[in-house]
């Protein structure tokens, strides 16, 4: 009873070493970022190139006032072409420009308005000059030159006293830039020390660490050899359990295979199915073996490691012929490590019915086209599709004329080969895209894809023609002549199909009314 509190207290004696050492690398981590970030700011600032160049700007404007005043004088005086002049201002300007905003004297012991405003002077003049000088304005710019050697001599003096300030200025704020060093490397040295102070404290853990894996080394060897004798023991076990387990999977009716989990170690595949998939030896198994289409083998093993169960997947699976089946699989655990268990039957015979009901219950089985239900789905998928991309459709309602005297006439078996003979030719001159379908007795429907008004006038016109023109069976010895009235309505935005059969339909009637064998357009 008392080695198990012993253990908890250790365990968190253990956890609270971790966390400890935990925070000791953080804040090491912090303090080399801090310190880092520190470091390469202070490079940045002190690796500007204007860094410090105040007195230098200020000189360098105290020479280009001296410089305009004399060329102003000599423009005057007619010795110097105003061209020149203008370059004189440009250069004052470009001095004088980017002292705009900045605070030269900041670190003035005392105010010095005087030098403010015489810098701010000369700054409003230069902008002043610069921008009232013009290239070949020979005026403007000898009105330039007349308020230069009017303006500058009074500025010269004051000028001198802005260079004390800044040189002032400059000194103190330099004093101020040291005093900040040396605070920036205090500061980087105490960081250090704390670095020095963490590392020792790591070394020692590591050398703890180091004890502890040299204790665990030596009871680890003990627990090896016990561990050795159990197992052989369980290896005869387990290779007891494997020849059972292949036994009952060789024996199962189903498709069995059992693999590691990425499929590249084959353990076991039944006879059944390695004659299926005519494999010499085991190994030779994939998924890609066993499905037709590469890319389901790849869906149906993400659902698997996904899901680690995958039940009844239908697909096509290879073989001699090709056959549908449902394959199942189970992630399990096999000779210690993941693998994966597969299994399939066919299901040939029930795919097979499952498509013969299918046509049964879409297919007209007269006319071979589609019946009522199939039509109206079909279509109405195409004029989802339509009205998702703006394509032009084309409903076509055609009717048989005088259906009900052929029937009446020359007996309901020439009827129905009239009606098969129709169906035929429409599945000829239509195009795989468009929809066709009986809707009853005579009448029939075509949804024509991606065709406008005109092109379908034509093909409702070719139809007609054709239908017209259209061989048909004898009843005794009486030739049977058939025509075809037709009802066309282009589809509308967001229209139901229901509303473009209304519309075809009214054509249909108009086609009727004016004298059957004929196309008629809905109005609307």
């Amino acid at each position: 009873m008392s080695d198990k509190p012993a253990a908890t207290a250790q365990a968190r004696n253990s956890r609270l070493k971790l966390i400890a050492l935990a925070v000791l690398v953080i804040a090491m981590t912090l303090t080399v970022a801090g310190s880092l970030w520190l470091v390469q700011k202070k490079a940045r600032q002190l690796a500007l190139p204007t860094l410090h160049s105040e007195l230098w700007q200020a000189y360098q404007i105290h020479m280009a006032m001296d410089r305009l005043l004399l060329a102003s004088q000599d423009l005057l005086k007619g010795k110097l072409v105003p061209d020149d002049l203008v370059v004189r201002v440009q250069v004052l300007r470009s001095l004088t420009q980017p002292l705009e905003g900045q605070h030269l004297f900041d670190f003035l012991p005392e105010s010095r308005p005087a030098a403010e405003s015489t810098l701010q002077r000369v700054i409003s003049l230069s902008r002043q000059w610069d921008e009232q000088a013009q290239w070949g304005d020979a005026a403007a710019t000898r009105q330039v030159a007349e308020q230069a050697a009017e303006s500058l001599p009074r500025l010269q003096k004051p000028m001198h006293e802005v260079m004390v300030a800044t040189n002032i200025s400059l000194a103190n704020e330099l004093d101020a830039e040291r005093q900040h060093l040396y605070d920036y490397f205090t500061g980087l040295g105490w960081a250090l020390l704390g670095l020095l102070i963490g590392v020792s404290l790591l070394v020692l853990r590591l050398v703890g660490n180091y004890r502890e894996a040299r204790e665990l080394s030596r009871n680890l060897t003990e627990l090896n050899q016990h561990l050795e004798q159990r197992v052989t023991e369980r290896t005869a076990e387990l290779a007891e359990g494997q020849a059972l387990l292949k036994q009952i999977l060789d024996a199962s009716p189903s498709d069995v295979v059992l693999a590691d989990s990425s499929g590249k170690q084959v353990y076991f595949v039944n006879q059944r199915l390695m004659q299926r998939l005519s494999l010499d030896q085991a190994s030779d198994f994939s998924l890609n073996r066993l499905f037709c289409n590469a890319r389901e083998a790849l869906h149906f093993r993400e659902a698997l490691l996904a899901r680690h169960r995958v039940d009844d997947w239908e697909g096509l699976l290879a073989g001699e012929p090709p056959y549908w089946g449902v394959v199942s699989g189970r992630l399990l655990e096999y000779r210690g490590g993941p693998a994966q268990l597969i299994w399939s039957y066919d299901i040939s015979l029930r795919k097979g019915m499952e498509q013969e009901l299918l046509v049964l219950a879409t297919t007209d089985a007269l006319t071979g086209l589609s019946n009522r239900h199939a039509f109206m789905q079909r279509a109405q998928e195409l004029l989802k599709t339509a009205e998702r991309f703006d394509q032009p459709c084309t409903l076509l309602m055609l009717d048989i004329d005088h259906f009900k005297q052929i029937n009446d006439t020359h007996g309901h078996q020439i009827g129905d080969k009239v009606l098969a003979t129709l169906g035929g030719l429409l599945k000829k001159e239509l195009r795989e895209v468009d929809i066709i379908g009986r809707l009853g007795g005579e009448e029939f429907a075509a949804l024509l894809a991606q065709t406008d008004q005109i092109d379908a006038m034509q093909v409702a016109e070719r139809l007609r023609a054709s239908v017209e023109a259209m061989p048909l069976p004898r009843a005794n010895g009486e030739q049977v002549r058939l025509t075809l009235s037709i009802g066309l309505a282009s589809r509308h935005p967001a229209e139901p199909l229901e509303g473009a059969l209304g519309r075809a339909d009214a054509a249909l009637y108009k086609a009727k009314s004016a004298g059957r064998n004929r196309v008629a357009r809905a109005t609307n």
